[in-house]
């Protein structure tokens, strides 16, 4: 499992993603929608429980749901990348459900890309949580305990990235339910645009 530098041309940050009454209706269909327990990482190298966080999540949006094409159509306005593929949901995590996911006790993983490369852009949208220990922490190797980087939680912020960068979840103790909007997405040209 070999080092990969992070490319900062390929992390973004948009905050205020959804306009005021967009972000709204994400937050009530977050809270609103049905929420079924699962794991995560739930990728095939994931031999180990502690490596993993149970978390809850709603079901996959599909091309008829409000919520999808409210993502879909501000993640083309605000990007201007041509989207080919989206899988989305919400997901829950409640700090009580996992212990071992403060500051440093998950090892990063990196979000599977598929045999032909389904997806090149990884990413999530933050629902209701703020601050520094609620967000995503970016590595240059598995084999690290401190993050390179680390992009804080805010409400209606989106953060993406190249899947095959190791990342992993930030829960803050204090922060009782955190709910987010984690995408996969195949897009044209994404290494080489120069528009975002």
């Amino acid at each position: 499992m070999g080092n990969i530098n992070i490319n900062l041309k390929q992390l973004y940050v948009i905050d205020n993603f959804y306009s005021p009454e967009d972000f709204n209706f994400m937050v009530s269909a977050s809270l609103l929608n049905p929420y079924d327990t699962t794991y995560q990482p739930n990728s095939n190298f994931m031999h180990r429980k502690e490596n993993g966080y149970i978390c809850h999540e709603t079901k996959e949006f599909n091309k008829e749901d409000l919520a999808f094409n409210l993502f879909y159509r501000t993640f083309q306005e605000k990007t201007l990348l041509k989207v080919n593929f989206i899988r989305t949901h919400f997901r829950k995590i409640y700090s009580s459900d996992i212990p071992h996911v403060f500051k440093y006790g998950m090892s990063p993983h990196q979000d599977r890309i598929g045999t032909t490369g389904e997806i090149n852009i990884a990413g999530v949208v933050h629902i209701n949580a703020s601050g520094l220990e609620d967000g995503t922490a970016l590595f240059s190797s598995n084999e690290q305990i401190e993050p390179d980087i680390i992009i804080g939680a805010v409400p209606n912020r989106c953060v993406f990235y190249d899947p095959k960068i190791w990342h992993r979840p930030l829960q803050d103790k204090r922060t009782e339910l955190r709910i987010i909007q984690p995408f996969f997405m195949k897009v044209d040209n994404y290494e080489n645009n120069k528009r975002i």
